[in-house]
């Protein structure tokens, strides 16, 4: 069964680290300390603390990109699972380039890619999480299998199948953002369907981080 099929129990304390250090960040990104509450959201180019994440500015001061990133590599290596880095959410149509999209269904290539994290949407509210994060809610020993990061080649062989065998698949590739998107329908348990959305964020070396 699809993992994107699984109807996911409350949110718990999470298991893994952030699962890598983006290539790029975007305006909406958020990073967060599950141990201390505090929330910085990316807003004009700026990670801005906020509160319950409320994206105006606290008053205690700035992150820029590079700060996150060298928070964010500390924690991917010392295996730091209360560092949280949350994608931006797109609402409506999918930023950048489009790959694949209904009428024209067949995946276009993709430019040379090194890694990327995949994040899924949580149809619990919980935004978009890291896949293996989403599969340890119902499987943990099941998550561990789950690489934190996959090649350029695996992902589009995933995003492939996914074009491939979706109703009303969409792909999207923003090069600026470093984020390939894909979206498409399922049935829901209910009559209707639901919209799935996973994000690959592509990521950066730790060396270069």
């Amino acid at each position: 069964m699809s993992v994107a099929t699984l109807s996911a129990p409350p949110a718990r304390s999470a298991q893994f680290p952030p699962p890598a250090v983006p290539l790029h960040f975007a305006d909406g990104d958020r990073y967060k300390w599950t141990h201390t509450g505090d929330v910085w959201t990316r807003t004009a180019g700026v990670w801005v603390p906020s509160s319950q994440d409320d994206p105006r500015d606290d008053g205690t001061g700035t992150w820029t990109d590079v700060e996150v990133s060298e928070s964010l590599s500390r924690a991917v290596e010392s295996w730091d699972v209360r560092k949280r880095f949350v994608p931006a959410e797109p609402h409506g149509t999918l930023p950048g380039r489009v790959l694949a999209q209904p009428l024209f269904p067949g995946l276009f290539a993709l430019p040379p890619v090194r890694d990327a994290a995949q994040y899924v949407l949580d149809h619990q509210g919980a935004g978009l999480v890291p896949l293996r994060e989403l599969v340890a809610r119902h499987d943990e020993d099941s998550a561990y299998d789950i690489a934190a990061v996959i090649s350029g080649t695996a992902m589009t062989d995933v995003l492939t199948t996914m074009v491939a065998e979706h109703f009303r698949a969409r792909a999207t590739y923003d090069e600026a953002a470093g984020r390939v998107y894909v979206h498409y329908l399922r049935p829901a348990e209910q009559p209707g369907t639901v919209k799935c959305l996973h994000v690959f964020v592509l990521a950066a070396p730790l060396a270069e981080a």
